[in-house]
């Protein structure tokens, strides 16, 4: 099982609901194994099985859910 690990970030993070709607629309998606989702820095974290989905398919996800992916942030420390 190929495990990788997107990180995104995400505009229009708001309040709770935003959170759980995030989180609920990607864990649908076959080989999704974990989604965190860090409102203060708009940042989506979605870890998963690349032989049951990609980083495409989160982000059209995502884009279905109305939220636009900024910004790639596998580079990008928010520590």
């Amino acid at each position: 099982m190929p495990r990788e690990s997107a990180y995104m970030i995400v505009e229009r993070v708001n309040g709770k609901h935003d959170l759980k709607e995030i989180k609920r629309g990607l864990d649908r998606l076959h080989g999704v194994t974990s989604v965190s989702v860090n409102p203060s820095h708009n940042l989506v974290a979605v870890d998963y099985d690349s032989s049951g989905t990609s980083y495409d398919a989160i982000e059209h996800q995502l884009n279905t859910l109305g939220y636009e992916v900024a910004a790639d942030a596998s580079n990008i420390n928010t520590r």
